[in-house]
């Protein structure tokens, strides 16, 4: 049974998330209808996890998510609003330490969504804290130590690259935006992100980016040049791919069908990079549940491509990667911080 602290100043709310998380037999619920009393209740008792609604008395939800930090490093889940507005807020939230973010539902309609995804959010992240540490993926180059013995390799390959795809989803918007930080002002090959998003999340997301890290940062609209050193944000809603023309690379906002649930899905990305590039790419498969991506990076290592996977220690939740080189795609398990030094050295 995991613990899990539920903060919101509406009674119905409260009481909505209360009664259907016990249903499942997988969750104790505590409530709290303010901040106050919700640090109070942190302080006193452990938590496998927090959710936390945005609008409420004394504080917003950002700085509780703040204070609650300061008190102890408690896995916290921000409950948003399905607006512009909402989403500056939702990032502001996970650069406080949420882990990921729900969507507050707005209609009766929405419930049976919100209760699924909810449920499916708390116990892959429950279920990830309480694992065991994962064993060592089989052929995958997993310490700094033994990346450093095939350096000039890596990097000799890496720049060849045209394109870098990443595929990204819980956890990630932190992960992104301290990479991006990071990155050589020069870095002088472009990067295609997906980012599992809804459609009114990704443009504040790019713009966020933008301004953070003083690069060139949009959400990609559809048939434009790729051009180098610019980072493409997948619009939400859309898949993004990459289509060759005439020896340009251009992207492509493709309104397809789900893949694997989701839209945009990385499998997309990384299969069309796969097809137009060939060994002259890079896919990078970092933290998020599920499996999407797999397939696609897959495709681009039998194409020769360089291809990374987050490491376990570093990742909210393990899923997209492991399942990447469960598959035998990938050949570099690294943390965000090795796969920055190795981009910075192109």
């Amino acid at each position: 049974m995991y613990r899990v602290l539920v903060v919101d100043d509406s009674a119905f709310m409260r009481q909505f998330i209360k009664s259907f998380l016990e249903s499942t037999g997988k969750f104790v619920v505590t409530v709290a209808q303010t901040p106050l009393i919700a640090l109070d209740k942190v302080r006193k008792f452990k938590f496998d996890v927090i959710t936390i609604d945005y609008e409420m008395p004394y504080m917003n939800g950002v700085e509780l998510i703040r204070k609650i930090k300061e008190i102890k490093d408690a896995k916290i889940l921000m409950i948003s609003a399905y607006t512009r507005p909402g989403a500056y807020t939702t990032f502001e939230a996970l650069s406080a330490g949420a882990f990921d973010y729900i969507l507050k539902p707005t209609s009766e309609d929405e419930l049976e969504e919100f209760k699924y995804e909810l449920i499916k959010k708390l116990t892959t992240v429950c279920e990830e804290c309480k694992s065991e540490e994962g064993s060592k993926p089989h052929g995958a180059i997993t310490s700094l130590e033994d990346r450093l013995t095939i350096e000039k390799s890596i990097i000799e390959r890496a720049k060849l690259a045209k394109v870098v795809g990443i595929g990204i989803s819980t956890g990630g918007p932190p992960v992104l935006e301290r990479m991006f930080k990071s990155l050589k002002k020069d870095f002088p090959i472009p990067i295609l992100v997906v980012q599992h998003m809804p459609p009114n999340f990704t443009k504040p997301f790019a713009d966020r980016l933008a301004s953070i890290t003083s690069k060139c940062i949009k959400e990609a609209s559809d048939t434009e040049e790729i051009k180098g050193g610019c980072i493409y944000i997948a619009k939400g809603g859309y898949h993004l791919a990459v289509e060759e023309i005439d020896g340009k690379l251009y992207t492509r906002v493709l309104d397809l069908e789900k893949i694997k649930s989701h839209k945009p899905s990385a499998d997309i990305l990384f299969s069309s990079i796969a097809e137009a590039c060939g060994k002259a790419s890079m896919g990078i498969i970092m933290t998020g549940m599920g499996s999407d991506g797999s397939d696609g990076i897959l495709e681009m290592r039998k194409k020769g491509a360089l291809t990374i996977a987050q490491d376990e220690k570093s990742c909210v939740v393990f899923g997209m990667p492991k399942a990447a080189i469960e598959k035998g795609a990938v050949e570099l398990v690294l943390n965000p911080d090795q796969i920055v030094e190795l981009l910075n050295s192109i």
